[in-house]
């Protein structure tokens, strides 16, 4: 007798009976979803405005090739080596155009007045005063925007060269 409820309570989804399937037990079923009308929709309509922004699927390096090939030209005897290359040796100031004296690593002089480049970040001297002079690099950061860093060289301490024309 027990072999004869084992076999009917395990068999078949069927009712032994009446021939009726027996539905599935519900388990973690989540309530329906209720669609929205037309009506609560209206008012939350959403539109994209690209205007101010990067492509987000436009590689950066690519915006960064095209930008070089636009700055194109031929580059100056200042521009071939980093910054932080050059030593300032001199300066000429008091006068209407401050000139500055530039050695790079090679040990040739050049001289500097303001819109000068140098370094091959495309930098400009901005200010030459007494002590030094600023150059200022740009920089495109990743988000497309231009960022400009100012850097200062100063003359070293011990430098006894300095020229001030006095008229």
């Amino acid at each position: 007798m027990a072999a004869a409820v084992l076999l009917a309570s395990c068999g078949t989804e069927e009712d032994s009976g009446t021939g009726t399937r027996v539905p599935p037990p519900t388990v973690n079923r989540r309530p329906p979803v209720k669609a929205p009308t037309d009506s609560e929709d209206s008012g939350k309509e959403f539109t994209y405005n690209p205007v101010g922004k990067r492509d987000p699927f436009r590689s950066y390096l690519a915006d960064l090739k095209e930008q070089q090939k636009e700055e194109s030209r031929p580059l100056q005897a200042t521009e071939r080596y980093e910054l932080d290359q050059y030593r300032l040796t001199g300066i000429i100031h008091g006068t209407a155009q401050p000139k500055a004296m530039v050695e790079d690593p090679e040990g040739v002089g050049h001289t500097l007045r303001v819109g000068s480049r140098i370094g091959r970040n495309g930098g400009r001297v901005t200010r030459i005063s007494a002590t030094g002079i600023v150059v200022v690099e740009e920089f495109v950061n990743p988000l497309g925007k231009r960022v400009r860093v100012p850097i200062t060289l100063k003359l070293p301490e011990d430098h006894s060269l300095d020229i001030q024309m006095v008229q």
